[in-house]
């Protein structure tokens, strides 16, 4: 019995064809992992970006906050307060638990501090939440107080030349539930026009 070794005319190509679709399956696997890669740098510019708006939320509630604490001291009035509260920093609302007669006596140092938001400030569709305590205060060194002189100008007189400390800590809010904490100290000194 004869055997006929029957040659077809398509496998002289094969290992060709084969070899490129093993080129496109690796050139595939290669896209892919640049696509991942991809989508994770945008979630981290995404996240970075919500991130940095809810820091400059808390950042601004810091800012305006200090306008509001030089009003009351420099008036010690708390009518209007919070008629004037938007003209003196945009967007300023009482939080529903303070008014501004309990927020005008913390500041000024007539009932202890209580830990509760004080100060709310609409941000962009952001609420950013202000709490204030006073810590201490104190005479300046050098000032007219020091010396028991009279009036010798703005903030030495007798009015002046006391500094008020506060702490002021503020939460900022973004999307996707990003929040930031900012914690600064202000110097209030009392007969000078101040406030940031």
């Amino acid at each position: 019995m004869k055997t006929m070794n029957i040659h077809i005319q398509n496998e002289s190509g094969s290992a060709t064809i084969i070899a490129a679709v093993l080129i496109l399956v690796i050139v595939t696997l290669v896209g892919l992992s640049a696509m991942d890669t991809t989508t994770v740098e945008l979630q981290i510019a995404s996240n970075d970006q919500r991130s940095r708006i809810a820091f400059y939320n808390a950042d601004s509630g810091v800012y305006g906050t200090p306008k509001i604490i030089s009003r009351i001291v420099d008036t010690s009035d708390p009518v209007g307060i919070a008629a004037e509260a938007d003209s003196i920093a945009a967007g300023v609302t009482w939080d529903a638990t303070t008014d501004q007669d309990i927020f005008f006596d913390q500041v000024m140092g007539y009932d202890p501090y209580d830990p509760t938001q004080d100060i709310v400030m609409g941000q962009g569709g952001f609420s950013t939440q202000v709490d204030v305590e006073r810590t201490r205060s104190r005479i300046l060194a050098g000032g007219g107080a020091e010396f028991a002189s009279g009036s010798e100008g703005i903030g030495v007189g007798a009015t002046g030349g006391v500094a008020v400390y506060y702490e002021l800590e503020s939460w900022g809010q973004s999307t996707r539930r990003a929040a930031a904490n900012v914690i600064a100290d202000y110097r209030k000194v009392v007969g000078v026009a101040g406030g940031l």
